[in-house]
């Protein structure tokens, strides 16, 4: 059995469920889909890897998943729900298929599942999906299958999208146990369980053994600061904690800095099975070298005042600042030995928890340089022009996310340090943002961007995924209309990757006015790249003619 996702997007593609049509009750929209967007492909694909077995599918609702699972005739699919529902018994109906059998029973009672309990360990394959989807019951039916040594596959829905799915069940599941199925399954989080760790490893990717991370993570109260601005503190007290348990949930290496009266709490959230992977440095805000130039911001806003959020106070930027010195101090004490380094907001699921489903293939790529989401264009000129460059806080790269090796991201960390002290000295003490495209443009080897907004800090991080008209509306178009065609190029080029894969989803509108700039900028500076241009169209099935 190969559960892999390079075999499973192999295999996927050549599953039909048009035998299905006519059975009625089922929504066609969903059903009827492709795989990454719904899941019947992936369930009735693994039918096919049993014979003569009972498949439990628990959660029959309209019974969509029961009648994917129901794809291998040899088998007999045992559906459950404690009501009827939606669920057409007609003639036509998904009950109407002679391998589904429909049980009017609660499996998640003790009382009502030792019946079935014998026939439940023996299955091969169990799909839970039922409702409210807040993580508990599903919790403690996967721990009845581990503490009754269950061989088989527990199949798992909505894993990302409810916050209860996510917190009272995915993260609390040890990495050895489960695999993440969501590109070829459902859009709101797939995932297959198996407590055979072995098997679970080998459908895991094959990483290079000579690379590793460390995530650098923190958490501060900014409530407590002299300088707490009247928003910061209307801030309900768990405004961050509340959404730190993906981030410390994360299966690498992870230092998290804090202070002492945090370190309980923090200590909570990182699951027990994580332990040996973890390490804790306790650490007063104020010991962190650059906070000796809070009064020195303050004055700087008050001499050069600037439109900003008033949660951006001197402590909140310096705050921002410190990420550069944590990452500086973990490189240098490399408790892990790790090659590759990244910071991670402790709240990174409030960006979407769409970074929270590609955050494991962000990691799988292990770039060098020092990687981070280009969100809009500023141009050298405009950051020659102090005043007008800090009159407003422009932000065109993310610091919630961003990675590298331990040459690149030391270097880029010093660089952003000494381009603070250097705008600080000229009298501005703004954002941590605005620092990142004056480091850019003058040290561009150093850095390998990718193309999104914060929500998609990781999300977009190996192709365009979301909200993919951006790219191209703001960076690309800002690059273009100031005539940075160098930098308008190097978009064009990682945009069309995401083209070729089909994950950046965009109207005939956005693409052709893509093409139309990426025509222009490579006929003056890279000719080469027409081939390109001309296979996007013939992908696309727009003329190349029709757009020259």
């Amino acid at each position: 059995m190969n559960l892999s996702l390079d075999q499973l997007q192999s295999v996927l593609p050549s599953i039909s469920l048009e035998k299905y049509r006519s059975i009625d009750g089922l929504d066609t929209n969903e059903f009827f889909n492709k795989h990454g967007d719904q899941h019947y492909k992936l369930l009735a694909y693994l039918s096919t890897l049993f014979d003569g077995k009972d498949i439990f599918d628990i959660g029959t609702h309209m019974g969509s998943s029961a009648t994917a699972l129901s794809y291998n005739p040899a088998n007999t699919v045992h559906t459950f729900d404690i009501q009827n529902g939606r669920l057409n018994k007609t003639s036509q109906g998904p009950t109407s298929i002679s391998n589904i059998q429909f049980h009017l029973c609660d499996l998640m009672r003790d009382d009502t599942r030792s019946p079935w309990a014998d026939r439940l360990l023996a299955s091969p394959l169990i799909f839970l999906d039922i409702d409210p989807h807040e993580g508990t019951m599903e919790y403690e039916f996967y721990q009845w299958l581990r503490d009754n040594h269950f061989q088989g596959l527990l199949v798992l829905d909505d894993i990302w999208y409810f916050k209860g799915m996510r917190d009272n069940l995915w993260h609390k599941i040890p990495g050895f146990y489960k695999h993440d199925l969501t590109q070829v399954g459902h859009w709101s989080g797939s995932a297959v369980i198996s407590f055979n760790k072995d098997q679970i490893a080998s459908w895991k990717p094959d990483l290079p053994r000579d690379k590793s991370w460390t995530l650098v993570t923190a958490y501060y109260d900014l409530t407590k600061m002299t300088d707490a601005s009247v928003d910061i503190c209307k801030r309900p007290a768990d405004h961050y904690l509340s959404t730190a348990a993906a981030t410390l949930a994360t299966d690498q290496n992870l230092v998290i800095y804090c202070e002492a009266e945090t370190l309980d709490t923090l200590k909570t959230l990182r699951p027990d099975w994580l332990a040996a992977k973890t390490r804790y440095v306790v650490k007063s805000f104020d010991e962190f070298p650059m906070t000796q130039y809070r009064a020195k911001i303050i004055e700087n806003r008050r001499t050069h005042p600037y439109h900003f959020d008033n949660r951006n106070t001197a402590s909140y930027y310096l705050f921002c600042m410190a990420r550069c010195a944590m990452l500086k101090e973990v490189i240098q004490a490399n408790t892990f030995g790790s090659t590759h380094f990244a910071w991670i907001n402790i709240c990174i699921e409030r960006m979407g928890y769409k970074n929270l489903v590609y955050l494991e293939e962000a990691l799988q790529q292990f770039r060098d340089k020092f990687s981070t989401c280009y969100i809009d264009y500023l141009s050298p000129q405009l950051i020659a022009n102090l005043p007008e460059y800090f009159l407003w806080g422009r932000c065109s790269m993310c610091s919630g996310f961003y990675t590298g090796n331990t040459e690149y991201m030391y270097k880029v960390c010093d660089l952003l340090e000494k381009k603070f002290l250097h705008f600080l000295a000229l009298g501005y003490g703004h954002a941590d943002e605005q620092l990142f495209s004056p480091v850019y443009f003058e040290n561009k080897d150093l850095f390998d961007v990718y193309l999104g907004d914060y929500h998609q800090m990781i999300t977009n991080y190996t192709l365009v995924r979301d909200e993919c008209w951006r790219p191209v509306r703001q960076v690309l178009q800002n690059a273009y209309n100031q005539r940075d065609f160098e930098t308008a190029l190097l978009i064009c080029r990682i945009y069309s990757r995401s083209l070729f894969t089909e994950t950046a989803i965009i109207d005939d509108a956005t693409f052709v006015h893509y093409i139309k700039m990426y025509i222009s900028i490579a006929l003056t500076n890279s000719l080469e790249d027409m081939a390109v241009i001309k296979q996007l169209c013939e992908k696309r099935k727009i003329p190349f003619s029709s757009i020259v």
